[in-house]
């Protein structure tokens, strides 16, 4: 099995923002990027899959194993074939594994702080470490965390119609309390001042974060300053209309991506060459 080919034929699909933003990185990164972006999305489905707990934990317990020692799965080849091992050898996604692992059991937060680090360990930790395929000794972290983060909280701004559905309600307490929605007023498609506040409240808290990530981001990192701008346009978007994310996910138009991405990848290569 060609696992490069496996891998774009799970994430290059229509609707995926990878469509359009790795247009415009050089043919190495692109499969480097690629392989991790599709191994990330394999690990973090397992939080997301509606199965039994014990499923779950035993996919878990197979992943870590193989994520140190090696296995025959795709993903693992294409992040061998493109290189991208190197780089993150498996053992540095076992962090990851191990929030992910935390996530099967459907937290729910009471305050803000709670989710933004929930946000963190899985967005977060996934930017930081395609950050060190640009950029090995890691000096983008922080703030790829703090991007990273910040799109990871929009996505799921983005899905709190779906998962409200499907028994998974991430909206702290503290802000429930602050608007007067719960999970029930989302499943029964209530909108109203307290769901647009709501939603336009948490955009603008990751807009202003991922803003100030992307300022202290090394202009290297031209997929993550992509992928942040076309976050933005998810989270302009959401704040534009908060009450279609009670009936649709809402996914931007791949036309405008392209252009997104590539006005931010002309700017970012001007900066690294300047």
């Amino acid at each position: 099995m060609d696992g490069l080919q496996w891998c774009r034929d799970r994430l290059l699909v229509p609707g995926n923002p990878l469509t359009a933003s790795l247009l415009f990185v050089d043919d190495r990164e692109h499969d480097r990027i690629l392989a991790l972006r599709t191994l990330v999305s394999e690990l973090a489905a397992l939080a997301q899959a509606n199965t039994d707990e014990s499923v779950s934990s035993a996919k878990l317990g197979w992943w870590r194993q193989a994520l140190v020692e090696g296995a025959a799965h795709p993903a693992l080849q294409a992040m061998a074939q493109s290189g991208a091992i190197e780089q993150v050898p498996g053992r540095v996604f076992v962090p990851l594994l191990e929030h992910i692992a935390r996530d099967l059991s459907r937290p729910r937060f009471e305050r803000f702080e709670q989710l933004q680090a929930h946000c963190s360990a899985l967005g977060g930790e996934a930017a930081r470490l395609e950050a060190l395929l640009a950029d090995s000794q890691s000096r983008s972290g922080e703030a790829a965390v703090q991007m990273g983060s910040a799109g990871y909280l929009l996505r799921i701004v983005r899905d709190l119609g779906v998962d409200a559905r499907s028994n998974r309600w991430l909206v702290p307490l503290d802000v429930q309390a602050q608007f007067q929605v719960s999970r029930t007023d989302v499943i029964e498609k209530q909108g109203g001042p307290g769901w647009d506040g709501l939603v336009r409240t948490l955009v603008e808290r990751a807009l202003r974060a991922g803003d100030q990530a992307a300022a202290g981001l090394s202009a290297r990192q031209v997929h993550l300053h992509i992928c942040w701008a076309l976050d933005r346009r998810l989270g302009a978007q959401l704040a534009r209309r908060p009450r279609h994310i009670l009936t649709r996910r809402v996914m931007p138009g791949h036309a405008g991506n392209v252009w997104l991405a590539w006005r931010v990848a002309r700017r970012m290569k001007r900066a690294a060459t300047g």
